[in-house]
């Protein structure tokens, strides 16, 4: 071969292989290769640190402070959007289970990769963070409202609108539980919700709110309902007419406990940590039925309300309020499962409510820690 032509093909070689690495770049940052990224987390109370808006695929949200999902992909399955708790952001979907029960194995996959694992790709996965910065960092001034509501309604759209599907399912964490339920209300979009996994929510109020009352102007999380305007509200449980909750309360199309009742199309599934969760179950008033309020009613479509708690018990790490705080700081998370190893540990819990017909304990077929 002639040196010009060997020059010439030494040039295709490295052009090819340039081509190479720009479209691997490219599928790593927007398309199929993209994967949501924790970063580090190192425990069950500590938060990943990556980069906490991961949309990729032209897929973003019109509002809200990060999240991620989309990418070079087309969606065969409902979508799934992951709606965090107070204090928490998206990201936290792929936390890593670092603690299990004596006696039990470490989960070795987040809530996000089991789903990968299960065979969802990236245009079937995402997170919104519906709480600012400063507000995540002050969990007991935040409360129910229509700037919150608003960020999850449009993103249900933005979701459906990015994948066209029809309907998506929601898997959400303590308040992301409530926030996701009063948005869907307030905006008409039950006919949207094929399914919905609520995780440690309070959606029969906070016991530890008797303590706060229900308009301390310290703790806003703890408010009853405002009497303006009704999808403005707090944790207090449902109470006498200065306290009235309809959100927290046992009856009324707004009660969270009865959407089953009126969302029949829908099908619903709990995970708590029972009285081994630090925020239900955070102080010693009505300790003995605090595990309750994160139950939907007994309705025919509520298809599994499972116990994944272990470990110390929330009382037994703090049963009063003389601190301050609306929630104690580990119980079952101490050394078991508590408020967020019941969401941290559970990916295998929400792949079966999500993939398949289960009821009831068979939801729990493949899961690593006690349940009940």
């Amino acid at each position: 071969m002639s040196t010009k032509h060997s020059m010439h093909a030494m040039w295709l070689s490295a052009n090819k292989l340039c081509q190479f690495f720009l479209i691997a770049l490219s599928l790593t940052i927007s398309g199929s290769a993209y994967a949501l990224s924790c970063g580090t987390s190192t425990g069950n109370l500590l938060p990943c640190d990556g980069a906490q808006t991961q949309f990729a695929g032209g897929f973003t949200s019109l509002s809200g402070y990060g999240g991620f999902g989309g990418g070079n992909c087309t969606a065969s399955k409902t979508p799934v959007i992951y709606l965090p708790g107070n204090g928490d952001h998206a990201i936290n979907f792929d936390a890593k289970p670092a603690l299990a029960p004596s006696g039990y194995s470490i989960p070795a996959k987040s809530v996000y990769d089991e789903l990968k694992a299960a065979g969802y790709n990236n245009c079937e996965l995402f997170g919104i963070t519906y709480l600012s910065a400063s507000q995540r960092q002050n969990p007991a001034a935040n409360y129910h409202e229509h700037d919150k509501q608003v960020i999850i309604a449009d993103f249900i759209d933005q979701v459906i609108a990015y994948t066209g599907a029809s309907k998506v399912d929601i898997v959400s964490h303590s308040m992301g539980v409530s926030m996701g339920l009063s948005a869907v209300k307030r905006f008409g979009k039950w006919g949207q919700i094929r399914r919905l996994v609520n995780i440690g929510g309070a959606i029969r109020g906070l016991n530890a709110c008797y303590a706060a009352r229900y308009a301390n102007a310290y703790m806003p999380t703890c408010a009853s309902q405002n009497y303006w305007d009704s999808y403005t509200f707090g944790f207090y449980p449902d109470g006498y007419y200065w306290s009235n909750n309809d959100w927290t309360g046992a009856s009324g199309q707004k009660s969270m406990r009865k959407a089953p009742y009126y969302n029949p199309n829908t099908n619903f599934y709990s995970i708590s940590a029972g009285q081994h969760d630090q925020v239900l179950c955070s102080t010693s008033i009505n300790y003995s039925s605090c595990d309750d309020s994160a139950l939907f009613g007994g309705y025919s479509n509520v298809k599994a309300q499972l116990d994944v708690g272990a470990g110390t018990s929330a009382l037994a790490v703090d049963y009063d309020f003389s601190d301050g705080a609306i929630t104690n700081l580990a119980g079952g998370d101490l050394d078991g499962v508590g408020h967020f190893g019941s969401r941290i540990n559970a990916g295998k819990i929400i792949v079966n409510m999500l993939t398949t017909n289960c009821t009831g304990i068979a939801c729990a077929n493949g899961y690593s820690g006690p349940v009940e």
